[in-house]
Order: C-alpha cells, then sequence, then structure tokens
C-alpha cells in the first residue's frame, strides 16, 4: 500500500560529502589496492635491504612512498576545496537538497531543479554508520545523512519503506533496533 512519503532536508557540506564519497569509494572491490601498496613497498625495501643494497640506493623507493603519501593526504583537501566552489557557484547546490521517498521513487528537489527516480534506478541502497547510500550505480551513490532522518523510529520507518519497495537490493541495511527496552 502508499505509505506517506518521507520528506528530508538539508544543506550539502562539502566535508560531509568527502566523508560519503569516501566510504562509497571503499565499498568498492578494487578498495584494497589503495592499501595493497603499502606492504608492496615495504617488501620490496626488505628485499633490497637484504640484498645488501645501501640505504641511499632506496632513494627512489623513498620518493614514491612520499608520493602516494601526499596523495592520499591531499586529495580529501583538494575534493572539499573543489565542491566549495561547485557548490557557491551552483544555486541548485547552494540551497537545502530536499529528498523525497515515496513508493514511487526518490525525488530530490535543489534549487528550481527537481530531479524523480523511480526505484528500478537503484542497483543497491546501503546504510553505513553516518548515511543512507542509494546506489544508482556500482560506483555512484547519492547519500542521505542519518542527522536529517531523525529518531531511531524514522529511521526504521525508511528502511521499512526501502525494503519494501527495494527487496534483496536493499539487503545491507540494518535490522531495525528492538523499540522494547530490554527487562
Amino acid at each position: 500500500g502508499m505509505s506517506a512519503p518521507f520528506t528530508y532536508e538539508f544543506q550539502l557540506d562539502p566535508t560531509e560529502t568527502v566523508r560519503a564519497s569516501r566510504v562509497v569509494q571503499l565499498r568498492q572491490r578494487s578498495a584494497w589496492i589503495r592499501w595493497a601498496v603499502w606492504p608492496l613497498l615495504a617488501a620490496l625495501a626488505a628485499f633490497y635491504l637484504l640484498t645488501g643494497t645501501p640505504w641511499r640506493d632506496l632513494w627512489l623507493l623513498g620518493l614514491v612512498a612520499t608520493l602516494l603519501l601526499a596523495l592520499q593526504l591531499l586529495v580529501p583537501r583538494l575534493q572539499r576545496w573543489q565542491l566549495r566552489r561547485a557548490y557557491a557557484g551552483t544555486p541548485n547546490l547552494r540551497g537545502p537538497q530536499v529528498y523525497q521517498f515515496s513508493d514511487a521513487g526518490l525525488s530530490i528537489t535543489g534549487g528550481a531543479a527537481t530531479t524523480t527516480l523511480g526505484w528500478g534506478t537503484f542497483p543497491e541502497v546501503a546504510e553505513v554508520d553516518e548515511f543512507f547510500l542509494l546506489f544508482y550505480s556500482q560506483k555512484c551513490a547519492y547519500y542521505l545523512p542519518k542527522r536529517v532522518v531523525g529518531t531511531e523510529m524514522e529511521r526504521n520507518a525508511l528502511r521499512t519503506l526501502l525494503r519494501a519497495t527495494l527487496g534483496p537490493r536493499a539487503a545491507s541495511l540494518r535490522s531495525e533496533e528492538s523499540r522494547v527496552a530490554p527487562a
């Protein structure tokens, strides 16, 4: 049956967007690669040292490690800076974002623009500590910050709607927190 639509409003925040995109990236199958680099560099260094290569000849490995570390630290900063500029220069992103969930799908309104997406658009909906993630492709997702969903009862109502409309595609949603406190 038709449940009343759930409407949530929030302001886009570059820092939060970067956190959401990081969570989305870490869910990718290739996410392990960015961490695999470090043991690989350490193993190479150990190998060279064991074969008698002097430390000073390992400058290239050191340079690679330094560049990788700098990239890992700088990328989120760069993303935040780009997002701040994008939000400031785009009226539709500057104002409040309104997400409306209904049996028909998700409508997202920002400024004068409204996008309506049927539930068929989403291959997966996931839940993490801070966000509900609505994947519209394998690598891209809209995020709804849980801070705007309010009480646990409201979150459960949203979970129920998503499960009803998406079935197995909502498998990673958390199970409802029990409303009855243990005796």
